[in-house]
């Protein structure tokens, strides 16, 4: 803790209190992700109107119009409000591209899961009849990958701003699955993406982003 500084940040464990948080005086109390309460003073930014920081919070608000429909994919694979913020970060950092106000987002930048399993490869997606799509991948399998690993699948329309979730619809040694989407997406540009999770459901892979629909 630096005491004759500008700032100054102290880590403790209440047991009079408990867990703590939000704005209290001067200072700003959180609880991080492993238990741990931190405090720290609350400083008004000199400026906070400054170029760069405009533009940050333009992107924020941009990604947040973006992505804010996925936020429950997010919850499940990234848990709760500390994980979603990481996405969002992440998201600012490499999937908006172009300068204030002229934004655009790059979907195939963004990460909708993460961990140790590997992932599917040669992943392809084309339409079928009767407003389905057929996902294709191949099943060979690695040290750190099982057959009985279960297939993910995620939809995207941007132009709405809504999603299809199909959880677990089938296993990596299937090789492909059709899936239903809404008639009216068929005309508008889909994003979609894919990802395994273990047969006992407590690890998954990193999510692949599959080439425009």
């Amino acid at each position: 803790m630096r005491i004759f500084g500008v700032h100054f940040m102290a880590r403790f464990k209440s047991t009079t209190f408990g867990k703590i948080s939000g704005k209290h005086g001067s200072a700003v109390a959180a609880v991080r992700k492993d238990g741990l309460c931190i405090l720290k003073v609350y400083r008004v930014a000199a400026n906070p109107n400054t170029a760069g920081q405009k533009n940050q919070r333009a992107k924020f608000g941009f990604v947040m119009k973006q992505i804010n429909c996925m936020r429950s994919v997010f919850t499940k694979n990234f848990g709760g409000q500390y994980g979603i913020n990481k996405v969002i970060a992440t998201a600012i950092k490499t999937a908006v591209v172009g300068e204030f106000p002229n934004y655009t987002f790059d979907y195939s930048k963004l990460f909708i899961s993460s961990g140790g399993i590997f992932y599917a490869s040669n992943i392809n997606i084309k339409s079928a009849e009767n407003d389905c799509l057929i996902v294709s991948w191949s099943v060979d399998v690695t040290t750190y990958s099982s057959s009985s690993d279960k297939v993910n699948l995620v939809f995207l329309n941007p132009e709405t701003k809504s999603v299809v979730v199909r959880y677990e619809c089938a296993f990596l040694s299937d090789g492909k699955v059709k899936m239903e989407v809404p008639h009216l997406w068929l005309a508008s540009e889909i994003h979609a993406w894919m990802y395994l999770t273990s047969q006992d459901g407590k690890k998954q892979s990193i999510s692949q982003y599959i080439t425009t629909v």
